[in-house]
């Protein structure tokens, strides 16, 4: 037991501090980029997101929005003092979006302190949680998913049979005011066994608080005044739905069994709300149905297995299915808020399994922001949309390849995380004396670790 609670203090142990007297060290291959209001990539395959592909592509960045999209004249025109970036024979794709997490309100799973993903009580309704309070944007979860592409998250609480509203942030590490896109983009909850121990009492439930939602919208003074019949939710919960009932934001509800995606899409259809389906393990079984009403389900291709018996009929080609039948396909990981970056390897497994290559990039880009109601401003390589964008080594969707540059809101990131300084500080033995050399043999180029990475020896023990 002894190595593994060695390696567990190891990880939670503070990154390593550059000695005061030590010059920065910079990378060769990769300097540190300074800031510049304006940024020209040329040279890649631009895959705008909707299926679009510019070849040889120029993308100009100016104040944090797309300024302009064309070809190899473009770049021509860009202000001298410009930061410019070679994307010369790599892929050029819009940020990538990670749907239904808790990024930012959790950072270590087993610390309760770290924990601010939901609302405690015992009250199933927790509509006027407001996840953006919570979130953290000095998260060291946040830059370890921006190295790996991910730009942007929908932040959803947890819990009860509605847990609360969605924030939508992009990945700016340490910006606590700016991060925050917009709140309140979507109300999540969760049908199933999330209350009564029954999902027929889950929907019972739920359809009482919307009915009662209605009711107070109309009689909110008589509320004020204890002139109506008690509600099923406190005041602020029964406010904080209205959003929803007047179709403004998606109701997000985490549904996998056949049977309950229907009761979903009853209940949207009986209350005319805009419905978005998280997990729909079974939901290649209503695919029909669900095109229909036009309803985009959230899924996880690697989810293939039966982890119980909602999902007994869960199959590699979910997403296949429903997107043959015209669904609006969303992919995302939706085990934990550590690996949000794994979402291209859910894409790449889903067109393993029928999915087109063009309709899985969509997926983990624009069908997400689309799904949120973020469409006008993230998703896609438009002008005047956010400038979230990145730059790929080879195809985004294999294993093999990986991000050179990141851009969040125009701004070239430092491709510097916990991980990777933690990595540095411990790629060779030799500094902590009498141990034999470790260095990795990757033999890729190293991002730029900038000032902050630079590592000196601990003292002696």
């Amino acid at each position: 037991m002894s190595h593994i609670l060695l390696a567990a203090l190891t990880l939670l142990a503070p990154a390593p501090a550059a000695r005061p007297a030590a010059a920065p060290a910079r990378s060769a291959a990769a300097p540190a980029r300074p800031a510049s209001p304006v940024v020209v990539v040329s040279g890649g395959d631009l895959h705008v997101g909707d299926g679009t592909v510019v070849k040889n592509a120029t993308v100009v960045v100016r104040d944090g929005k797309f300024a302009g999209i064309g070809g190899p004249e473009l770049a021509a025109s860009a202000p001298a003092d410009a930061l410019r970036i070679d994307a010369a024979g790599k892929v050029v794709t819009p940020g990538l979006v990670a749907c239904d997490n808790q990024l930012g309100l959790v950072e270590i799973d087993l610390e309760g302190s770290t924990h601010d993903d939901a609302r405690a009580g015992d009250h199933p309704i927790r509509a006027a949680y407001d996840a953006s309070r919570a979130f953290h944007a000095e998260s060291s979860l946040i830059q370890v998913q921006a190295l790996g592409g991910v730009t942007t998250a929908a932040v959803a609480p947890a819990g009860g049979l509605l847990s609360g509203q969605v924030a939508w942030v992009d990945l700016v590490h340490g910006d606590h005011r700016g991060a925050l896109a917009k709140a309140g983009v979507a109300l999540d909850g969760n049908l199933g066994h999330s209350f009564g121990g029954s999902r027929a009492a889950a929907l019972a439930k739920l359809q009482e608080v919307l009915s009662d939602a209605q009711v107070f919208r109309g009689r909110k003074d008589a509320y004020e005044r204890a002139q109506t019949r008690p509600f099923a939710a406190h005041a602020l919960d029964l406010q904080a739905l209205q959003p929803t009932l007047a179709g403004q934001i998606p109701l997000t509800l985490s549904a996998d069994r056949a049977s309950d995606i229907l009761a979903a899409l009853d209940l949207a259809r009986e209350y005319k709300l805009r419905l978005v389906v998280v997990g729909g393990a079974e939901a290649w079984k209503v695919a029909p149905e669900l095109a229909a009403a036009k309803v985009p389900v959230i899924v996880q291709p690697s989810r293939n297995l039966p982890s119980s018996f909602d999902t007994l009929g869960a199959r590699l080609d979910n997403a296949a299915l429903l997107a043959a039948a015209g669904v609006p396909v969303v992919i995302a990981w939706l085990d934990d808020s550590h690996n949000l970056r794994n979402v291209t390897q859910e894409a790449g497994i889903a067109v393993a399994n029928g999915l087109p290559w063009a309709t899985a990039l969509r997926a983990i880009t624009l069908e997400p922001a689309l799904a949120y109601g973020q469409g006008a401003t993230h998703g896609s390589v438009a002008v005047g949309k956010v400038a979230n964008l990145v730059v790929w080594s080879g195809d985004p969707l294999e294993l093999s390849s990986r991000p050179t540059d990141v851009l969040v809101r125009g701004r070239a990131i430092p491709m510097v995380s916990r991980q990777t300084l933690l990595r540095d500080r411990y790629r060779s033995l030799d500094k902590f004396g009498g141990g034999k050399s470790t260095k990795s043999t990757d033999a890729r180029p190293r991002p730029d670790t900038g000032a902050a990475a630079t590592t000196a020896a601990p003292p002696q023990k």
